[in-house]
């Protein structure tokens, strides 16, 4: 088989047409549903969950909230407002998406890992495991954030 420069040439052109058209789709579609994310888990909630290592519950409000276009948690437990840090990220290779927050209460750092999930409203309803960021957690911790209604917009 011969080749020559010019089938070269036409080839090259033709991956490189092939990629744009088919792999800048699928890139830019994984930004797109990552900043959708973001925007999505914005707002207040109410938080029902169920402490790390504890089989002691508690009910009372988060907020997730984007500052200087990063997303940010404020956390009330009781006379406790705690603020962290969250992200959107992926959970495996397969790309599904979740979202880390990160915070800091009573000396101890937390970790949650949360899925996301849309209501019968379109409202986000999120899923958590909590978790202690060092030493071993026997039990995980779990919460649900409910949107609420009832707080002011």
């Amino acid at each position: 088989m011969k080749f020559s420069l010019m089938s070269v040439r036409k080839t090259g052109a033709l991956t490189i047409m092939f990629l744009a058209i088919f792999g800048l789709p699928v890139a830019m579609a994984a930004e797109v549903r990552k900043d959708f994310l973001s925007e999505f888990v914005l707002g207040k909630y109410l938080l029902v969950g169920k402490s790390v290592d504890s089989p002691s519950t508690y009910f009372d409000h988060v907020e997730i909230y984007s500052e200087e276009e990063e997303l940010k948690v404020r956390r009330k437990i009781g006379s406790e407002t705690v603020l962290g840090s969250a992200r959107i990220d992926n959970a495996d290779r397969g790309g599904v998406k979740v979202l880390r927050v990160t915070f800091e209460s009573e000396g101890q750092l937390y970790k949650k890992t949360c899925l996301i999930h849309g209501d019968l409203d379109n409202y986000a309803r999120i899923s958590c495991y909590l978790y202690l960021s060092e030493g071993k957690t026997e039990q995980p911790g779990l919460e649900v954030l409910f949107v609420d209604h009832s707080a002011s917009k």
